[in-house]
């Protein structure tokens, strides 16, 4: 058995119990997971390119790269959106350092390290597509910094092909099963609202009511979901 043949088969087992394990709708928190297991890594995070608003985090392993998703949301720049962009992985040596490549996003880390939540070690971003397909990307961390070896990287193509055909395969099956690999995170879903409320409210596009949203954001030291609540709320307008 190859190598690759191996970890194919330990990621679809680790797949399969922690599928087992998630409440309803978890199964993309479950792929995350599976590649912590199976990649010498310590988190993980999927990313899906959203019409409009751009990469927007839908599963991540745990809360610290929750943090810097929300991190590149905001900011709208990070190694996620090259790698969308390129469509080539990119790697980060150490994220206490990234202020020269991705200024928005190291400003961003720097205001949730200075809230008490640091951010520190490597990643590499790679992206998720099939031939012109772009679906987003996959994320993986490392709990201390330094340039990821080879083979953290070729193995980190082999389980992003992996967890692309999961993600095709799902919304190829029944209704209800689709709406289980793609139920949209809730945060996901009030920025779009938010973006709709505030497309009403100045009467611009849609791309420019996420750019004002993400603007919103960023000058004001808070995550672009936490803005979009506030809109939701109505205790935030832009027509006033």
């Amino acid at each position: 058995m190859g190598q690759f043949d191996q970890l194919t088969d330990e990621f679809f087992s680790a797949l399969e119990f922690l599928k087992k394990l998630s409440a309803e709708g978890g199964e993309m928190t479950a792929l995350c997971g599976a590649c912590v297991r199976v990649l010498p890594v310590q988190r993980a995070a999927i990313l899906i390119q959203e019409r409009d608003a751009g990469l927007q985090p839908w599963a991540t392993s745990d809360s610290v790269a929750a943090r810097v998703e929300a991190v590149q949301a905001t900011a709208g720049q990070g190694p996620a959106v090259d790698a969308a962009v390129a469509g080539v992985p990119v790697l980060v040596a150490d994220l206490a350092e990234t202020d020269v490549r991705w200024p928005g996003f190291a400003d961003e880390l720097n205001r949730v390290a200075v809230a008490g939540a640091v951010v520190a070690g490597s990643m590499v971003a790679v992206p998720l597509q099939l031939g012109v397909v772009h679906f987003g990307v996959l994320d993986l961390y490392r709990a201390e910094p330094g340039k990821p070896e080879p083979y953290v990287i070729s193995a980190g193509l082999h389980i992003a092909d992996l967890v692309i055909a999961q993600l095709v395969a799902g919304s190829a099956k029944s209704a209800h099963a689709a709406a289980q690999w793609w139920d949209q995170p809730l945060t996901s879903r009030t920025i779009h609202q938010a973006a709709g409320i505030v497309l009403a409210q100045l009467d611009i596009r849609a791309p420019d009511a996420y750019a004002l949203l993400r603007a919103y954001a960023f000058t004001h030291g808070l995550s672009l979901a936490e803005v979009a609540a506030l809109v939701v709320d109505d205790r935030l307008r832009f027509d006033t």
